[in-house]
């Protein structure tokens, strides 16, 4: 498992569990870490969002020089509210990068103001449809965006990381997942990544 990453979240004081007792719910390669937060985290109390994040973190998630540098994919499973509105992800996810920044960096950047960062979506058409009694609000919506930030734990530089996003609602629960890479999504990293989501999916219809 991803240890570094792990113990820097847990010497920040953040819920960050390490997921050792049950099995990762993300499948993914071998040598990818997996870890377990509860939602919302101490690092972005002000979230709206209740539940939990399941991650899975590329090998070289913590190494500036890898092809997988800070690549990773995560899913949300949350309380049915607040609807998952574009305005509500997007600014969720800006409460959660701009704590999470704020809490690792904790004053050693003084120069950095994480309400500076920004996150751009667009909504993509997704063709497709609602399972057997589920509601056409139901139906995945698909987004892609670009997260403007600061990388706090390795590099402490700016960094633009691409987001593709997929909001679905099954249940009574509302879901959230995303693949997250610095890397232009022609590389093979997002194959990697794509194959993560595409399984957990598939196992949401089994």
């Amino acid at each position: 498992m991803l240890r570094l990453f792990a113990v820097s979240l847990l010497l920040i004081a953040t819920l960050l569990v390490a997921d050792e007792t049950n099995p990762v719910k993300l499948a993914a390669p071998e040598g990818w870490g997996g870890e377990t937060i509860e939602l919302p985290p101490s690092f972005a109390r002000d979230m709206k969002l209740k539940g939990s994040e399941h991650i899975r973190f590329a090998p070289g998630m913590m190494k500036p020089a890898s092809d997988s540098f800070f690549s990773y994919a995560f899913v949300f499973e949350l309380q049915s509210k607040p609807d998952l509105t574009g305005a509500v992800v997007k600014d969720e996810f800006l409460k959660y990068y701009r704590g999470l920044c704020k809490k690792v960096l904790d004053g050693k950047a003084p120069d950095v103001d994480p309400s500076q960062f920004t996150l751009e979506l667009q909504r993509l058409k997704s063709d497709a449809k609602p399972q057997p009694n589920e509601k056409d609000a139901d139906a995945p919506v698909l987004y892609t965006g670009t997260l403007d930030w600061v990388e706090p734990f390795a590099t402490k530089k700016p960094q633009k990381l691409n987001l593709e996003i997929r909001t679905w609602a099954r249940n009574d629960r509302n879901y959230i997942f995303a693949c997250v890479s610095p890397k232009a999504r022609d590389t093979a990293i997002w194959k990697q990544l794509h194959a993560i989501r595409d399984g957990y999916l598939k196992k949401q219809t089994e």
